[in-house]
C-alpha cells in the first residue's frame, strides 16, 4: 500500500488534502498519522457513500464528492496553514486531473505544502501528455524551492515528494 501512517507521518502539516477518497484507506492512514483536520475529494458516488459511511462519527474529517480541481479550490480558499497534499485521483492510469490541481495549488498564497503524488508508474507523455519531469516543472511554478525525493509505492520510487526546507 502506497500511503501509510509512517509515510504521512513523515510529511506532517496541520492539514490532509487528499484527492481520490476510493476505499478510505488514505483516510484511515491520515488518521494514524494525527492530521488535525482531514479532507478528502471523490468523483464517483460509490465510493464517497462507502468513505461516509466509515468515517461519519469524525469531527475532523470532511468528505466531498466532486471534480478534485473544483472542490480543491473550495476546500483551500478557507485555509491558511500549511497542507499535505496526497495527490491520487484518477481512474486507472488513463484519467488524471493531476495538473489541475497543482494549478489550484499554485493559486492558493500559502507556497509551502508539502505535496505527494501517487502512481508515478502510471504517468506517460504518450498516454497523459505528463510524467514525473513535466509533474516537477509544475511544482516549481509554485515554489522554485520545492526539494523533490521519492518514497516507495506499490512499486520503488512510486510517489513524488515535493517539501520546502
Amino acid at each position: 500500500m502506497p500511503a501509510s501512517i509512517e509515510l504521512f507521518k513523515k510529511y506532517m502539516n496541520p492539514v490532509f488534502i487528499e484527492t481520490g477518497s476510493y476505499i478510505g484507506k488514505g483516510i484511515q492512514h491520515a488518521i494514524g498519522a494525527g492530521f488535525k483536520d482531514i479532507y478528502s475529494i471523490e468523483i464517483m458516488p460509490e465510493y464517497f457513500n462507502i468513505c461516509s459511511g466509515a468515517f461519519a462519527g469524525y469531527n475532523n474529517i470532511h468528505l466531498l464528492l466532486g471534480d478534485s480541481p473544483l472542490v480543491l479550490s473550495e476546500i483551500l480558499n478557507n485555509i491558511n496553514e500549511s497542507v499535505t497534499f496526497w495527490l491520487d485521483a484518477h481512474i486507472g492510469g488513463a484519467v488524471s486531473p493531476l495538473l489541475a490541481e497543482l494549478e489550484v495549488i499554485r493559486r492558493h498564497p500559502i507556497k509551502t505544502h508539502t505535496i505527494l503524488i501517487d502512481d508515478l508508474r502510471d504517468w506517460h507523455i504518450w498516454q497523459n501528455n505528463f510524467d514525473t519531469e513535466v509533474l516537477k516543472q509544475k511544482i516549481i511554478l509554485i515554489n522554485e524551492n520545492y526539494i523533490f525525493s521519492f518514497e516507495n509505492g506499490y512499486v520503488p520510487n512510486d510517489i513524488l515528494v515535493a517539501t520546502i526546507c
